[in-house]
């Protein structure tokens, strides 16, 4: 059977159960994660509010740490594929640097809760063991494949390469939208949403001109 026919092949239902329990986990550890904190939150908040036994957790996901790495492949996943079409659909390369941040921006705006989650996934990058090392592998290759993005904007020979320039962009936006989200709401950032753009814009053009963030 080729892969187009086992596509086409309709799951069973203990496959379909497997499926939504999956997502249900996934779901519940998301919105914990974002509301509680993933330091805080433990295996058995999140079986308790998906009504889930603890065991049934552990035959979906190895550890706490396991499933914060799934919902990171996820979202960041997810907001390449956004950034990617943004870029893409750039009318010319010096417009890929504003369409790459308005993506990454309305990604943010749209799902607030994982930009929580990701300014807490940061923390645990520095810290050491296997689950670090898994967690700074999906955010390598995130920035790998934004650079590849973006390159065409940053172009070769230039003062920031085109992976550090992916990396600034990665910080910026979501470092500055963290901060307004928790003290201003979303709401009021929703409303200034082109106003960051101009600001992260601007200042990435800075870096990009003269390798110096701080002006």
């Amino acid at each position: 059977m080729n892969q187009a026919a086992q596509a086409e092949v309709p799951l069973s239902r203990v496959a379909r159960r497997k499926a939504k329990t999956n997502q249900r986990l996934l779901e519940v550890a998301r919105n914990l994660f974002s509301e509680k904190g993933i330091y805080w939150t433990k295996v058995e908040d999140i079986t308790d509010l998906a009504d889930l036994g603890k065991g049934t957790f552990y035959k979906y996901f190895d550890s706490k740490e396991t499933i914060i790495r799934v919902l990171l492949e996820e979202g960041l996943g997810e907001l390449l594929a956004k950034t990617e079409g943004a870029v893409r659909s750039a009318p010319s390369e010096s417009k890929i640097l504003r369409a790459a941040i308005a993506a990454r921006v309305d990604f943010f705006l749209t799902y607030p809760d994982y930009l929580l989650i990701f300014h807490q996934v940061r923390g645990l990058l520095q810290l050491e063991g296997d689950a670090a090392k898994d967690l700074r592998e999906v955010y390598d290759a995130h920035l790998r494949r934004l650079a590849q993005l973006i390159r065409p904007a940053v172009g070769f020979g230039k003062v920031v390469s085109a992976r550090d320039m992916a990396t600034a962009i990665a910080a910026y936006v979501s470092g500055l939208l963290t901060y307004h989200v928790l003290f201003e709401g979303q709401e009021a950032i929703r409303c200034r949403r082109d106003h960051f753009v101009r600001v992260l814009e601007r200042s990435l053009q800075v870096l990009l001109k003269t390798g110096d963030g701080s002006r």
